[in-house]
């Protein structure tokens, strides 16, 4: 009897350095986690028990302890803890998956080591081609620049289409093995926008479509979200995506051995033109590089996985 009371606190005492020492906060996880992955470790009752606590405090767990000290819960706990980690694990790989198109593979990945990031404004073109380096997160940035198109402001397919072939027939895109463009997600939050908007889509449109047309530029065209690239890097902040130009802001000007994510050799006249150019026109020049180094990123990866395994 004396052995289970001095038992029972040590009991307690390594539960609670164990979640500590877990240095992984699993009170999101745990107040995520779905019915379906809940029954491959609970059965019927306890998964009935879970969310009657769960809805007794709000439909919230607040900390681990407040699962943990339900007594009807008659659970392995450094099961539970350990099966909330791998979860976790899973969701973080799964947040920093990119989806490219089309698809990339380890062979057509081992013969691209250039790319010309390609974005259309309503203003602008902007472009940045960048190289990788024998290092696996080292990149050089070889151009970085916009073009100013002067589109007619009432909308005319012919007009539109020679002025986007005249502007791109500057940019020199065969330096690069592959060319990369967004993919757009377009929202009509005001009808009043929507002329614009449907104007500025079409034009988009006739960009993208340009830029597959084989026998004008002969390069493959790999299509990136934005969202992609924002989660890869870590812009969001909550559900709100931050500054891309404050991201590489920061990035370019403080590139030190503490930043090992990537690692960038920009030219200093690059620079120079990246902070001459209009307030308005530095995010989307921003977004435009982090594409490329997102891909870039992505494709090295592919390289090294087919390396390693063979």
């Amino acid at each position: 009897m004396l052995f289970i009371r001095l038992l029972a606190p040590r009991i307690k005492f390594y539960s609670s350095c164990r979640l500590k020492s877990t240095d992984i906060n699993l009170v999101d996880e745990l107040n995520r986690i779905k019915t379906k992955s809940l029954t491959k470790i609970f059965n019927e009752e306890q998964i009935e028990v879970f969310h009657q606590l769960k809805r007794t405090l709000g439909g919230k767990f607040h900390s681990l302890e407040q699962f943990q000290n339900e007594p009807k819960l008659k659970i392995d706990f450094d099961q539970f803890f350990d099966y909330l980690l791998q979860l976790k694990k899973k969701n973080d790989n799964q947040q920093h998956r990119i989806r490219i198109e089309p698809r990339l593979t380890s062979k057509i990945a081992a013969d691209i080591d250039s790319v010309c990031s390609l974005d259309y404004t309503s203003s602008h073109i902007n472009w940045a081609i960048v190289k990788t380096t024998e290092e696996k997160n080292k990149f050089q940035v070889q151009q970085w620049n916009s073009l100013e198109i002067d589109l007619d402001r009432k909308y005319n397919f012919c007009r539109t289409f020679s002025q986007l072939v005249d502007g791109l027939s500057t940019i020199p895109l065969k330096d690069a093995n592959v060319l990369l463009v967004e993919q757009t997600t377009y929202r009509y939050s005001n009808l009043k926008l929507a002329t614009y908007v449907s104007q500025l889509q079409q034009i988009r449109a006739i960009f993208n479509t340009l830029l597959h047309c084989h026998p004008l530029f002969e390069r493959p065209v790999y299509h990136i979200s934005g969202r992609d690239v924002a989660l890869h890097l870590g812009l969001f902040i909550g559900n709100e995506q931050s500054s891309a130009e404050f991201f590489l802001t920061n990035l370019i000007f403080n590139n030190t051995e503490n930043n090992q994510m990537m690692l960038l050799d920009i030219d200093h006249q690059l620079k120079i033109n990246y902070h001459r150019t209009t307030k308005g026109q530095r995010e989307p020049m921003a977004q435009c590089l982090l594409r490329a180094l997102t891909f870039l990123q992505y494709n090295n990866e592919k390289k090294y996985s087919s390396l390693h395994s063979k």
